[in-house]
């Protein structure tokens, strides 16, 4: 009984080293891993982007479009212009006054202004004072006094706030031609439609306007 047991002890014991021999041997000396699987030895960061701030050019934001008349076939024409969005009444005639199309190449229209005429303009009530230099009575022909004083009226009157125009000549009321050929006397304000006769219906597509050479009225 006693041998039976002693052999049953060493075979379990055998059998317990056999184990251990073909298990994993502990390592107590640290490694460093060097195949890391692609990816997990990178260091993840956050980032925050700040979009740049969106320049613009405010000068070519605030405009408006204001209407400046010129005479094409000895009737007046409604020409689109940019200003600047802060642009006073002054500004809108001096305009007028600057631009001449006549000097520009393929353009069939033209201002019957005097070159040389000056103008400043109050507005009061919805009343433009238009105060001339004696350019204003220097113009030759009945006509080109209709089609100038038409321009001014015309433009100052599709401006907003502005319902007549009132002329005068160093300070001096003056009376103007209307657009039918009748005379609107000194302190008489004149309107956009005193002049609507002279409106041409659609600009002409070749240089059709009649140099002022008479004193012919318009049919």
């Amino acid at each position: 009984m006693m041998t039976r047991s002693v052999k049953l002890f060493v075979a379990i014991a055998l059998s317990g080293a056999l184990l251990s021999a073909c298990g994993p041997s502990a390592d107590r000396s640290a490694r460093i891993v060097t195949d890391v699987p692609f990816g997990l030895d990178q260091t993840t960061t956050t980032s925050t982007t700040t979009p740049a701030p969106t320049t613009t050019n405010p000068e070519a934001e605030l405009t408006n479009q204001i209407s400046l008349y010129y005479v094409s076939t000895n009737r007046l024409v409604s020409v689109p212009q940019n200003v600047k969005q802060d642009s006073t009444v002054q500004d809108a005639i001096d305009s007028l006054l600057d631009i001449r199309p006549e000097r520009e190449e393929n353009v069939y229209s033209r201002s019957a202004i005097p070159k040389n005429l000056s103008l400043t303009v109050e507005v009061t009530r919805g009343l433009a004072v238009v105060d001339a230099n004696k350019s204003l009575l220097e113009i030759v022909t009945t006509l080109e006094q209709r089609l100038a004083i038409g321009q001014i009226v015309l433009t100052l009157t599709s401006l907003p706030g502005i319902g007549q125009v009132l002329f005068t000549v160093d300070g001096i009321p003056q009376s103007v031609p209307r657009g039918a050929g009748d005379t609107a006397k000194a302190n008489q304000p004149v309107a956009f439609d005193d002049y609507a006769s002279l409106l041409l219906s659609s600009a002409p597509s070749s240089p059709l306007f009649i140099a002022p050479q008479n004193d012919e009225l318009i049919p």
